[in-house]
């Protein structure tokens, strides 16, 4: 662990934090580093740096016409960013459409499956809490 004053967040300069040795590491995650992977009809590319395991993040290509089986979400919190095209969720019953900035919440418990029945290619970004342990634990 490394012992530093803060003066710029108001810490006296007598007085120290402690900054866990996690917080001291960067690492860049590029896109083109990030191969895909398929997962049923889907293609998908984990962008969470390696060293990092609070939550994942990950594209989904939903190809037109493709569907994710409904299942019971087993993370705390899974979050969709809607990036290209409109996809079709069904979450405990409920349909609703996802489009580009669109974001949805679902959490732990419920269940959820989604499908694209548009006219073209669509596009994910999702976020999981906690993360996947890849790439056998994928579950998009």
């Amino acid at each position: 662990m490394t012992r530093t004053a803060d003066p710029v967040h108001g810490v006296a300069q007598d007085a120290w934090i402690v900054a866990p040795d996690s917080l001291l590491a960067m690492e860049l995650k590029r896109y083109a580093d990030a191969a895909p992977f398929i997962f049923g009809d889907f293609e998908l590319r984990e962008l969470t740096p390696d060293t990092y395991s609070g939550s994942s993040f990950a594209e989904i290509v939903v190809p037109i016409g493709a569907d994710r089986t409904p299942r019971v979400s087993e993370k705390d919190h899974r979050m969709y960013l809607g990036l290209v095209g409109d996809i079709e969720f069904k979450i405990d019953g409920e349909t609703l459409r996802l489009g580009p900035g669109d974001v949805l919440h679902i959490d732990k418990g419920e269940e959820y499956g989604f499908h694209n029945g548009g006219y073209q290619e669509g596009k994910l970004l999702l976020i999981r809490v906690p993360g996947p342990a890849l790439p056998g634990g994928a579950q998009p």
